[in-house]
C-alpha cells in the first residue's frame, strides 16, 4: 500500500508539472530559427531533411540507451517526423506536448518494470548476452522486450557493481542479489530525478531547441539560463571551497573527478580522483549519496553555512572506507595559467604551457602579453629553441591568437575569416619585429583546437614552427552569442557559427584539423573525439586568397621527418602504441557481443583496465634531460611553499612526458640542420 501512495502522489506531481507551467517554447523556437537564419554562416532550409534530423536526434538525447521507448510508442510520434518543419514555419509547436506525454509515460513504465522486477529470474548463465553494436541494438518492440532489456541492463549493472565494489572472499553467486538490488534501485534513482524534477517540460522543451539548432552544425548550440552553475562559484579565486568536485557513473556512484591543486583536500592527499563518496556530514547533518544528483550535492557542499565536512569515502586502489575531514578555505591564485620552464640537457630549450587563449577580462592580462614576458624571462637563460605546448588547449579569444602569432613573425597576414556573405576579412600581425626568432616547436594533439589550430596553422604556413603530435581537433569556425529574447533574459541564448576561418594560404584545418610536419604514435588513433567525427559539420573548403604574401624559403622537412621516423620506429614505445591500437580496434571487431556471465564480463572489463595501465605507464623516467624553473621562478618559489609543491608535480610529469621528449628530440635535429 506504501509504494502504491508513492506512485499516486508521484503521477500526481508529474500532472502537474506537465498542465500547469506556462512555456514560452513556441516564441523561443521561432526566435531561435529566426535568429540562425539572419546569422549563421551557412544557414539551411527548414525542410523535410531538418525534421527528420531533428525527429531522430531527439529521440536519441531523450534515449541514449534505448531503454526508455518501445517501437510502439515511436510509431505513434512518428506522424511528426515528417511535418516538424511545417509546425515551425505555420508557429504551431503543439506537437511538443505529445513527445513530453509520450515520454514521461514510457518513463512511468519503465519505473513500473523496476518495481516489479524479480531478482530471482535474472539470468546469469549466459543465455542472455549484451550487443555493444548500434545495428543489433534496436528500441523494444512492445512492453514484454522493454521488460527483457531492463532485465538485461540489471544483470550487466550487477556483474559491475559486485567486480568494482567485491572483495576476494565474496562469492559471486551469494551476494549477486544484493547488488541486482543496488542496480535496480540505482536506475530508480535515475528515473524519479527525472520525473520529480519541476522542470521537466522545461528541460524537454531546452533539448528539443538544441537539438534544432545542431542541424545546422555542431557548434551551434542552444543553451538556457534557469539552471544555478555550482561549478562557476567553485572556480572563482575568491570563493571558499574543499576542493574537490565530483561525477556520478553510470551505475549512479558519486566518484571525486577532480582535486584542486592547492585546496584542502589537495594538502591533505587522503582522497584521490576515483575514489567513491559514502556520505559527507556537516553542522549535524548527514547525506548519503544513494540516489542524490549533483545537483542537490553541490547545493549541500556549497552552502555558505556549513564549513567543514566529514567524508566516507572508498577508495578506488584499494577498496577500503576511510574517514576525511575538511575545512573549506581560499584556494591560491595563480598569477596567470601559463608554464613556462627550461629543459635543459645537451642544449637549452625553452618550454611554454598554454592551456587557453585567455583574454584580459578573464585573468587581469591577456595570454599574449603573459606568453610575452615568460620569453622575457626565458631568453636570458641562454636558449635556443623553444617548444610552445598546445595540447589540450580548446582555444579562446581569436584576437589573443592573433596578437601571440605577432610575437613570433615581422608583420604579416594571419589568419582569413570569411563570413556568410562572402565577405573575407585578412587578420595580421602589424607590428614590426619579433620578440622570439629561434627555431620553434609546436606541439599538439587531437584536444588542440579553434584558436590553437589558428596559431599552428600560421606559424605553420609562415615556416616560423615545426607541429609535432596529432592531428589537431578541425574546428575552423567561430561563432557570437544571441539572447533568445532581449527583454527575457530567461529564455536563454543561442551560440552562432557566424565565420569560418582560413590559412593564408587559402586552405583551411575545419573538419580535418593541422596535420602535423612530424606525427607521433597515438594509442588511440581511430578512438577519438574530432569534429570529423560529428554531424552536420561545415565542409572542408578553401578561398581564393586575395594576400600578397610572400611564401618562406622551403625547410629541410624531409631530412628531418626521416630522422624522427628512425628514432620512432626503433622506440619500443612506438611498437607499443601500435600494439596496442591493434588490440583494442580488435577486441572491439571481435566481441560485438557479451554474454551476460560473470566471466564474460570480467574478461572485457579486465582487457580494457589493462590497457589503460599501460597507456598509464607510457611516460617513464629518462635522464635525457631536466626540467628547470626560470631564474625568477626559482626565486619566487623558495618563499612560496605550496605554488612549490605544486611546480615540481608539474615538473615531474613533464620529465616523464614521451611526447615531449620526441619534440625535444627534433629540435636538436632542427639546431643541428641549421648551424
Amino acid at each position: 500500500m506504501k509504494n502504491y501512495v508513492s506512485i499516486c502522489c508521484l503521477l500526481l506531481l508529474i500532472g502537474q508539472n506537465i498542465f500547469s507551467q506556462e512555456s514560452n517554447f513556441c516564441e523561443n523556437l521561432i526566435s531561435v530559427n529566426q535568429l540562425i537564419q539572419e546569422n549563421h554562416y551557412a544557414p539551411k532550409v527548414v525542410d523535410d531533411s531538418l525534421a527528420v534530423y531533428v525527429f531522430y536526434t531527439y529521440i536519441d538525447k531523450l534515449d541514449e540507451d534505448q531503454l526508455i521507448f518501445t517501437q510502439t510508442e515511436l510509431d505513434s510520434l512518428k506522424k511528426h517526423r515528417l511535418l516538424i518543419d511545417n509546425y515551425i514555419l505555420n508557429k504551431d509547436c503543439s506537437f511538443i506536448a505529445a513527445f513530453q506525454k509520450t515520454y514521461i509515460n514510457s518513463l512511468n513504465t519503465s519505473r513500473d518494470i523496476l518495481n516489479s522486477m524479480n531478482i530471482i529470474d535474472l539470468d546469469f548463465s549466459g543465455r542472455d548476452t549484451i550487443y555493444y553494436t548500434s545495428d543489433k541494438y534496436t528500441f523494444a518492440k512492445n512492453y514484454n522486450e522493454k521488460q527483457k532489456l531492463w532485465q538485461q541492463k540489471i544483470e550487466r549493472e550487477a556483474i559491475y557493481h559486485f567486480l568494482d565494489k567485491a572483495d576476494s572472499t565474496s562469492v559471486f553467486e551469494k551476494s549477486v542479489s544484493d547488488y541486482a538490488a543496488l542496480a535496480i534501485k540505482n536506475e530508480l534513482c535515475k528515473i524519479d530525478e527525472k520525473l520529480l524534477d519541476s522542470n521537466l517540460n522545461k528541460n524537454l522543451e531546452d533539448t528539443f531547441l538544441d537539438v534544432f539548432c545542431s542541424y545546422f552544425d555542431p557548434h551551434t548550440n542552444y543553451f538556457n539560463n534557469s539552471d544555478k552553475s555550482y561549478f562557476d562559484e567553485s572556480l572563482r579565486d575568491d570563493y571558499l571551497s574543499l576542493g574537490i568536485y565530483f561525477n556520478k557513473t553510470d551505475q549512479g556512484i558519486i566518484t571525486i573527478s577532480d582535486i584542486k591543486p592547492g585546496s584542502a583536500a589537495w594538502k591533505e592527499k587522503t582522497v584521490a580522483i576515483g575514489d567513491e563518496i559514502l556520505n559527507i556530514t556537516a553542522n549535524g547533518q548527514t547525506i548519503n549519496m544513494d540516489c542524490i544528483s549533483l545537483e542537490n550535492l553541490y547545493t549541500f557542499i556549497y552552502n555558505p553555512a556549513f564549513l567543514t565536512f566529514d567524508i566516507e569515502f572508498r577508495k578506488k586502489e584499494t577498496n577500503t572506507i576511510g574517514q576525511l575531514t575538511l575545512t573549506k578555505q581560499k584556494i591560491p591564485v595563480n598569477e596567470n595559467t601559463i608554464t613556462s620552464y627550461i629543459i635543459t640537457g645537451s642544449q637549452k630549450i625553452g618550454y611554454i604551457k598554454l592551456p587557453s587563449f585567455y583574454t584580459s577580462e578573464s585573468f587581469g592580462g591577456g595570454c599574449a602579453n603573459d606568453i610575452a614576458r615568460e620569453l622575457l624571462s626565458l631568453k636570458p637563460q641562454g636558449i635556443e629553441g623553444l617548444i610552445l605546448d598546445l595540447r589540450d588547449n580548446g582555444g579562446g579569444s581569436l584576437q589573443e591568437a592573433t596578437d601571440l602569432v605577432g610575437l613570433f613573425i615581422d608583420r604579416g597576414p594571419v589568419a582569413i575569416i570569411k563570413t556568410s556573405n562572402n565577405h573575407k576579412e585578412v587578420k595580421k600581425d602589424y607590428n614590426r619585429g619579433v620578440i622570439f626568432s629561434k627555431p620553434m616547436v609546436v606541439l599538439v594533439n587531437e584536444s588542440s583546437a579553434s584558436a590553437s589550430e589558428y596559431v599552428t596553422a600560421a606559424l605553420q604556413d609562415h615556416k616560423r614552427a615545426y607541429v609535432v603530435g596529432y592531428p589537431t581537433f578541425g574546428k575552423g569556425s567561430g561563432q557570437s552569442v544571441f539572447p533568445v529574447n532581449q527583454e527575457r533574459p530567461e529564455d536563454g541564448f543561442v551560440k552562432i557559427t557566424i565565420e569560418k576561418l582560413y590559412r593564408i594560404t587559402g586552405g583551411t584545418w575545419q573538419k580535418d584539423g593541422v596535420i602535423p610536419d612530424f606525427p607521433l604514435p597515438n594509442v588511440l588513433k581511430g578512438f577519438g573525439y574530432r569534429e570529423n567525427g560529428f554531424d552536420n559539420v561545415l565542409a572542408s573548403d578553401s578561398v581564393v586568397k586575395n594576400i600578397h604574401f610572400k611564401l618562406p624559403k622551403p625547410t629541410k622537412n624531409e631530412t628531418l621527418k626521416k630522422l624522427s621516423s628512425a628514432r620512432l620506429e626503433s622506440n619500443e614505445k612506438t611498437k607499443l602504441s601500435e600494439t596496442l591500437n591493434e588490440d583494442i580496434q580488435y577486441y572491439f571487431d571481435t566481441h560485438k557481443t557479451t554474454p551476460l556471465t560473470l566471466t564474460s564480463i570480467k574478461e572485457r572489463k579486465d582487457f580494457f583496465d589493462t590497457v589503460w595501465k599501460k597507456i598509464e605507464n607510457f611516460n617513464n623516467n629518462h635522464t635525457y634531460y631536466s626540467i628547470e624553473n626560470t631564474a625568477l621562478d626559482a626565486k619566487l618559489y623558495k618563499t612560496a611553499k605550496e605554488a612549490a609543491v605544486l611546480d615540481n608535480e608539474k615538473k615531474n610529469k613533464l620529465a616523464k612526458d614521451s611526447e615531449l621528449l620526441e619534440s625535444y628530440f627534433i629540435m636538436l635535429d632542427i639546431l643541428a640542420a641549421y648551424k
